[in-house]
């Protein structure tokens, strides 16, 4: 990402690399950003958009604040994204779990769950699989 200052006061232009930063991740943080900017994104590209923003309130912001909280926030919903993709299939078997376990499913999930340490233990305290507690 880059920045550079296109207007005198609270403005600033920042150019956004989608190889790091997903456009649905600069769209959550141009949504999150709105109460405060003006947003302007436009596509140049696959692989990069510009947003331009306008501080609603210019005598409360600085155009070095405008640029680190776009980039930071930018920075938080793609590592989001990241986290996310790579525990899906975590949640969603915790989730399968605690449906058939309650009974709302009609078949059992697929996949391995449980805590073979807690499980070892006789006196365990975790002990989720064949409904031992």
């Amino acid at each position: 990402m880059a920045v550079g200052q296109i207007k005198e006061g609270t403005s600033v232009l920042v150019k956004v690399d989608h190889r790091l930063v997903s456009t649905e991740a600069m769209m959550k943080v141009v949504y999150w950003l709105s109460r405060d900017f003006v947003c302007d994104v436009v596509t140049k590209s696959d692989t990069e958009s510009v947003v331009m923003l306008a501080a609603r309130e210019p005598a409360d912001w600085v155009p070095a604040e405008i640029e680190d909280l776009f980039k930071t926030r930018c920075l938080d919903f793609a590592l989001r994204e990241q986290v996310s993709a790579k525990t899906s299939e975590v949640r969603d078997l915790l989730l399968a779990k605690a449906f058939a376990e309650s009974g709302v499913l009609e078949d059992q999930p697929s996949g391995t769950f449980g805590d073979s340490i807690e499980e070892a233990k006789p006196d365990g305290m975790f002990r989720i699989l064949n409904n031992r507690i």
